[in-house]
């Protein structure tokens, strides 16, 4: 663990851009109910009618894989909410390294996920899934409890942006933070990750690809593009 609050100066700066492609059916849901007039039990979620991929899921996806890191390689951790936890890190500036990526409520992100939008909204589609409620106690059908479930077709591509501060990740991470970043992109460009509802059932894979990176830093007082790959 360490003190990771060095947000106030500007060391580096790297921009991640690519397309996310949906493998399988992909419902980000609104909430167990869905809005007032929804011919659905469980909407999609949408911005201005249309539906999009919030970046606060996306980033809650990754800090939970890259939690999963963390612990292999014996690192202590807690929970995001463990305010308890947060407080003595914040009382000792010993954060523990997730918190020194993902930040909490007493150190801000190292890194901002945007929402990802369809690259092309004609092609969007959506459909409904009904579904049936189960009585854990006997293993059968609930009698009365069918509901209706809205998920996007597969194959639709959305835009995909990540900028990561004071972090070295590209062309070689500086300590294990940067390499778990690393590790998270490559993952999610060769085996993906799921999101959203239904994931056991196999739905919400996406996968990255046409990634690319740009690393700046501050020269001279000026921002400057210092490298730039393929991840």
């Amino acid at each position: 663990m360490s003190d990771f609050r060095d947000l106030d100066t500007l060391r580096v700066f790297t921009k991640i851009e690519g397309i996310l492609v949906n493998e399988t059916p992909l419902r980000i849901g609104v909430g167990r109910e869905g809005p007032i007039g929804s011919p659905v039990d469980a909407s999609v979620y949408r911005v201005n009618g249309v539906p999009c991929i919030p970046g606060s899921s996306l980033k809650g996806v990754f800090r939970s894989f890259i939690e999963s890191l963390a612990a292999s390689k014996g690192y202590k951790i807690h929970q995001p909410w463990d305010t308890t936890a947060i407080k003595e890190e914040a009382k000792k500036n010993n954060f523990c390294i997730v918190c020194g990526i993902f930040g909490n409520s007493e150190l801000a992100s190292h890194v901002k996920i945007y929402d990802s939008l369809p690259i092309k909204e004609s092609e969007i589609k959506v459909f409904v899934k009904t579904g049936i409620g189960i009585d854990r106690e006997f293993g059968s059908v609930r009698p009365g409890h069918l509901f209706t479930e809205e998920f996007v077709i597969p194959s639709i591509k959305w835009s995909f942006r990540m900028d990561v501060h004071n972090i070295e990740l590209f062309p070689n991470p500086e300590d294990d933070r940067g390499q778990f970043l690393k590790t998270l992109l490559t993952t999610l460009k060769s085996l993906g990750l799921s999101i959203g509802a239904r994931k056991s059932v196999g739905c919400g894979l996406i996968k990255l690809s046409e990634a690319k990176w740009e690393k700046y830093s501050v020269v001279n007082g000026l921002f400057q593009l210092k490298e730039r790959g393929v991840v």
